[in-house]
């Protein structure tokens, strides 16, 4: 099980999953994307494609070989159909289940729909979004002198002890704003679409999850998603749940329960691949 986390976050945001899955007998590789809590940003642009790039990397060092499910969460599952768009031949010979939560096709979006208070919160992201990406010196500046609980603070001396992920709100706590504005503004251009047939081909081995309430992919890119993968099984939004999943009080199970289904099924594939092969 692969699993892979969206835009400032950790690989803890899977630490309920990976508890649950390795207490029954399942392997998991969860890891911090590059310029996110552990993981430095390296030398190449941060883009999605990059990210791609890296889960593609994740995958063979991990598992070169046998059946496996891929699990993406918000930036993360944007990564997974990234290795699907560009390495379209991993996905036919590997055959993975794939969990796509909170994510979406196309560019990420300031409006999530056309109610008084998306507007708002638009108003509220563009009002930190773009000094980010124009100003990021000056908000390095500001960045230093948040107190050192706040997410957004700016503390390369501080280190994560211990073999656990470090917490999401320490995610960009290394990271300097012109990285993250980078990776802002590839997700604001970011797209796969009509080029994700290798992952339609899988049919409903992969599946769509999202909350009721997620105000960052809404509903209408989810339901983008899903025509652009019209066999896969697209999931009832789980009511009352958020944009973070696979932590959220109440969609959290939800997520779990997708995973372990996926991962039992994958288990049991070979055996009945093997059974078909002696008869």
């Amino acid at each position: 099980m692969i699993l892979s986390h969206g835009f400032l976050m950790t690989a803890d945001v899977w630490r309920l999953q990976a508890r649950e899955l390795s207490a029954g007998g399942v392997r998991v590789v969860r890891y911090d994307q590059r310029a996110h809590g552990n993981s430095d940003p390296g030398r190449a642009a941060l883009t999605v494609d990059r990210l791609g790039a890296d889960l593609a990397h994740v995958i063979d060092a991990t598992t070169p070989q046998g059946p496996f499910v891929l699990a993406g969460h918000s930036m993360g599952g944007m990564a997974a159909l990234t290795v699907a768009a560009q390495h379209p031949e991993l996905i036919r010979r590997r055959r993975p289940h794939v969990a796509l939560i909170s994510t979406a096709c196309s560019r990420a979006q300031l409006v999530p729909g056309n109610h008084p208070l998306h507007w708002i919160k638009a108003a509220a992201r563009a009002g930190y979004s773009y000094p980010l990406c124009w100003l990021p010196p000056a908000a390095d500046v500001a960045r230093r002198r948040l107190p050192s609980r706040h997410p957004w603070a700016l503390r390369p001396e501080t280190q994560h002890q211990g073999d656990t992920p470090p917490p999401s709100r320490h995610a960009i706590r290394h990271t300097p704003t012109e990285q993250i504005a980078q990776l802002w503004k590839s997700l604001r251009t970011y797209s796969t679409a009509e080029r994700l047939h290798a992952l339609d081909a899988l049919d409903e081995q992969v599946e769509i999850v999202t909350g009721e309430l997620d105000d960052w992919i809404p509903l209408s890119q989810t339901h983008e998603l899903a025509r652009q993968l019209p066999h896969a099984r697209m999931h009832e939004p789980v009511v009352g749940a958020g944009h973070r999943l696979p932590t959220d009080r109440v969609g959290h199970a939800a997520v779990t329960q997708v995973l372990s289904r996926m991962a039992e099924a994958t288990l049991r594939a070979p055996a009945c691949t093997a059974t078909a092969s002696l008869r």
